[in-house]
This record gives C-alpha cells, sequence and structure tokens, in this order.
C-alpha cells in the first residue's frame, strides 16, 4: 500500500514539473531596449539620469510588471544602475514604454567620457542593459540582458 501512494506521488510530480517545464518553453521572454536617456540631477558626486525604456511582450500571456531592477553597460564598461516600482501590463504582442531613473557615479561617468575620447568612432555607443523584470507571480522574476546602440556625442 505505502508503495503504490509513493508511485502515485512520484507519477504526479514527474507531471506537474513537465507541465511546468512546458510552460517556460513556449513562453517568449520580453525584450527591452533603451529608447532615450537623458540627464534629470547632475551633483558633484552622483548624477541621476532619467531613461526611456520599451518592453516588448512577444508572448501570447500579459506580462504584469510590478517593478524592474537594472544595471546599465556602455562600451562595456559598468555605467548606471536603477529600480522602478512603476507598475503596468503589457498586453500580449505589444510594447509599452516606462520612465525609469538610473544613478552613476562621477567615477563611471569619467571613465564613460575618458572612453570615448579614446574612440576611433564615438559618434556610436554601445550599451547593455541587463536586470531583472518583477511580475508578483509565482515564478517571480525575468531576467532579461539586451544589447544596442544609441548615438553618441557629436563632434
Amino acid at each position: 500500500m505505502r508503495d503504490v501512494f509513493r508511485l502515485t506521488c512520484l507519477i504526479v510530480a514527474a507531471a506537474l514539473m513537465a507541465g511546468c517545464t512546458g510552460l517556460f518553453l513556449s513562453a517568449e521572454r520580453p525584450r527591452i531596449n533603451l529608447s532615450n536617456i537623458q540627464p534629470k540631477d547632475v551633483k558633484l558626486l552622483e548624477q541621476v539620469f532619467t531613461m526611456d525604456l520599451r518592453i516588448q511582450n512577444p508572448s501570447e500571456s500579459a506580462i504584469d510588471v510590478k517593478g524592474l531592477a537594472f544595471d546599465l553597460e556602455i562600451n562595456n564598461i559598468q555605467f548606471a544602475t536603477g529600480v522602478s516600482n512603476k507598475q503596468l501590463t503589457i498586453q500580449p504582442f505589444t510594447s509599452q514604454v516606462i520612465q525609469v531613473e538610473a544613478v552613476t557615479t562621477l567615477a563611471n561617468l569619467l571613465r564613460q567620457v575618458s572612453q570615448v575620447q579614446k574612440s576611433v568612432d564615438a559618434s556610436k555607443l554601445k550599451y547593455r542593459l541587463k536586470g531583472t523584470i518583477h511580475t508578483g507571480s509565482t515564478f517571480g522574476r525575468i531576467p532579461f540582458d539586451e544589447s544596442g546602440e544609441i548615438a553618441g556625442p557629436q563632434q
């Protein structure tokens, strides 16, 4: 009797895990792109930037965003970090722009200026945006890691 119970539990657990695996494999992850960045508050030791992030939902299910945390690299150098508690729902096969704040230090800003001055082609800066979308659901977090280019300073 006890062996039958164990076998039943094992079969149910395997079926549940297979079902959950199917959910993760069929869902496409959202894409997040940097669509704008501009200075907001410049102090001696800390600079705050306003960033517009476009979140695209390529899946068949809506994504409830409860918040997000991210790191921004420019030209492979850590530049800024940010968090947001703005909440929104992104319907299937749509996108929305969310405005967030990113904070950097004087040292990170000076490293970027130095890198741009040394660069042969400063007209385009490569960026990498990585972090986590917090959904508040059972599975909770959706990691992202996106790259792109932004226009550099005009000479």
